[in-house]
């Protein structure tokens, strides 16, 4: 069995696509294809051509496996710094503490003032393609549903942001702590590092609790299940159906 390539040059992907090397060139100039440049040459990520290649109805070829097996495509990950200056953007990338950090989750540290992202989270083009569109499926469950990445929130659905009180877009970049409840958090964490590590998770066999509208103490029944893309998230589900909720300050 032969390997697909992670990465192909210009002169691959021409041979690959059945095209010629300049119309492989001008996908790469008009910015339809991201490429790499290493030196004076340019490196095709396999993912980006797959991407490109589906979304403008082109055919897959068989040198590339199929795509994904009949799953979605992605563009390859890139560092939002990286992002914006392929891009000819003006984002005032060295003076933003995702940069300066090299943190790659950069939505979780807009709230910090130090951010130099111009736009909000939800409207950035960025966040859109890089993060937003890997997870856009939770959108289609009925059940409040939410994607976490160690101790950030990536974002949720609409019956997330309702059951917390939160506006959708104010749930991308959210910390743990102002969702689940300080009688749950050492719970919850501990599971997140299990679906983490790949250890079965499923339902938390205890209640757990979220800190929902108006400072109340709501009880949840919730489920973590590990996600393949985006790499080492997890999806959080809760039912709030039989929830009980009591006052923050009986709880103490």
């Amino acid at each position: 069995m032969t390997t697909t390539p992670k990465t192909l040059s210009v002169s691959e992907a021409a041979a690959i696509c059945n095209v010629g090397r300049t119309t492989v060139g001008y996908w790469v100039r008009s910015k339809k294809l991201f490429a790499r440049r290493m030196g004076r040459s340019f490196t095709i990520p396999v993912e980006d051509l797959l991407h490109f290649l589906a979304s403008t109805g082109q055919p897959i070829p068989a040198e590339l496996g199929n795509g994904s097996g009949g799953g979605p495509m992605f563009k390859s990950f890139r560092n939002c710094w990286s992002y914006w200056q392929a891009e000819g953007s003006r984002h005032q990338c060295e003076r933003c503490v995702a940069f300066k950090r090299q943190v790659q989750d950069c939505f979780c540290v807009r709230d910090n003032g130090s951010s130099g992202c111009p736009d909000p989270c939800r409207e950035c083009r960025y966040f859109r393609e890089m993060f937003a569109a890997r997870f856009r499926f939770v959108h289609q469950i009925d059940s409040p549903a939410a994607v976490f990445k160690g101790l950030s929130l990536w974002g949720g659905n609409a019956g997330w942001a309702d059951m917390c009180g939160v506006p959708e877009d104010g749930l991308i970049g959210l910390g743990i702590e102002t969702i689940i409840h300080p009688a749950s958090l050492a719970k919850v964490i501990s599971v997140f590092k299990k679906a983490a590590l790949g250890e079965k998770t499923g339902l938390i066999p205890d209640p757990v609790f979220i800190t929902a509208p108006q400072q109340k103490k709501q009880r949840i029944n919730a489920w973590v299940l590990p996600l393949r893309d985006p790499e080492g998230t997890s999806l959080m589900l809760a039912d709030p159906a039989e929830a009980e909720s009591v006052a923050s300050e009986a709880a103490s």
